[in-house]
């Protein structure tokens, strides 16, 4: 891979990235991305999870529930553009 991140990787920075999880206050359920995630991967969702937040790509809330946002918004959208996922770059205004 470009970037170092694997398929499974990628399909959780894709799933932060759409449902606008790029600030403190607006994780994702951890439980939510695991029932996701299993319907599609097999591998384990906790080594995927530790490998973003390692490479500094989430950021954990710790909840009840812990929770995961996209920490660094230019990194994260770097690495979905280099694997042709789609990524809407700002608002276009008319003129």
């Amino acid at each position: 891979m470009t970037c170092g991140l694997s398929e499974n990787d990628l399909f959780i920075l894709n799933l932060l990235y759409q449902r606008r999880n790029l600030n403190p206050s607006a994780g994702l359920n951890s439980k939510l991305m695991r029932k996701i995630y299993v319907q599609k991967f097999s591998d384990d969702f906790e080594d995927v999870i530790r490998n973003l937040v390692n490479a500094g790509y989430l950021g954990p809330i710790k909840k009840k529930d812990m929770k995961y946002y996209i920490s660094d918004i230019p990194k994260a959208i770097f690495a979905l553009k280099s694997h042709d996922y789609p990524v809407i770059l700002g608002r276009t205004r008319p003129l």
